[in-house]
């Protein structure tokens, strides 16, 4: 009996034993897993084992390095896109908006504007002057003058400020050339010039086509001045729609329509465009420009502004000076 209860005490313990084994694998097996679950490495015996690495992907350090090209910097426009601009009241003189104002640039053909004020103060009105083959070799065909045909200096000045022409300006400098027997109508220009106090102006030619004729908008602004005041009669030239110059035994007919396109606002007293290479676009404006109950003679002047712009900038600067008007 005493056999048989050892038998089954040892088969006990065997089983146990047996039994606890099993359990300390089943949790090395589980820690195992564990471990790669976390570091997501599978444990190996064999410390030769070498991992496969697709080559396509080893960094090369031979290779030159990937630059990323830097953004460029996106200058901003500027609101108005002139190099030089004034808005100034033609009567008391005081200046509204002012940028630049005393640096010199060419003007083009804003100088015709000029050209004209001395045809008034030189010529002789009633005395015709001839269209001659040196004059229409000048640039351009503005107007279609025709050779021979003889004109009375205001008739030209139709020809000169509507439609900008470089004949004309041209017919001007030349008639007056051969009255004096000498090179004088520049000398005029120029001397005219200081004697009104445009002392940074130049010209070298009656047209604007030479990029010597130089101006800044405060001399500008004593142009303007001084036309409004003492020369009505050119401003009103310069605002004319248009025009037909009739035939007659002198001349043939001529349709002029004018270039500027203030000439359709009835707030413009008158003025100049002008446009060259070096110079860009220029223009001098003059308007009675009404805020609320009150009308102000402004001058709106502009000098190297961006092709195709000068309109838009004076319409900004109309703009800037009413409300700057209405919050006074």
């Amino acid at each position: 009996m005493n056999a048989i209860k050892k038998l089954i005490v040892f088969c006990l313990i065997v089983i146990l034993i047996t039994f606890t084994v099993k359990i300390i694998m089943i949790g090395l097996d589980m820690k195992s897993d564990e471990q790669t679950q976390i570091t997501g490495s599978v444990p190996v015996s064999n410390k030769n084992f070498t991992p496969e690495v697709d080559p396509k992907i080893l960094i090369n350090d031979d290779e030159k390095p990937i630059v990323i090209p830097k953004a460029k910097k996106v200058v901003p426009k500027p609101y108005i896109s002139a190099e030089s601009y004034l808005v100034a009241n033609l009567v008391t003189g005081e200046k509204y908006i002012d940028f630049n104002s005393n640096k010199v640039f060419p003007i083009a053909s804003v100088s015709k504007l000029y050209t004209a004020l001395v045809v008034h103060h030189l010529f002789d009105l009633n005395k015709g002057i001839v269209i001659t083959q040196s004059i229409l070799d000048s640039y351009g065909d503005a107007g279609h003058l025709m050779l021979g045909e003889k004109f009375l200096p205001d008739e030209l000045l139709n020809v000169l400020l509507l439609e900008s022409s470089n004949d004309a300006a041209e017919a001007f400098s030349e008639s007056y050339d051969i009255s004096t027997t000498s090179k004088k109508f520049i000398e005029q220009m120029n001397g005219f010039a200081q004697e009104i106090g445009m002392n940074n102006t130049h010209f070298s030619d009656p047209s604007g086509l030479s990029s010597l004729n130089v101006s800044n908008v405060d001399d500008l602004f004593v142009l303007a001045q001084y036309l409004n005041r003492s020369e009505k009669e050119i401003l009103a030239i310069s605002r004319t729609k248009e025009i037909d110059i009739a035939t007659t035994t002198d001349h043939g007919s001529h349709h002029l329509v004018n270039i500027n396109p203030f000439s359709n606002y009835p707030s413009f007293i008158g003025g100049k465009t002008g446009r060259t290479n070096e110079a860009k676009e220029a223009m001098v404006s003059l308007f009675n420009q009404k805020v609320g109950n009150i009308e102000y003679p402004i001058a709106v002047i502009i000098l190297r502004s961006n092709l195709g712009e000068r309109e838009i900038n004076t319409e900004k600067l109309l703009g800037m000076f009413m409300d700057k008007m209405i919050k006074k």
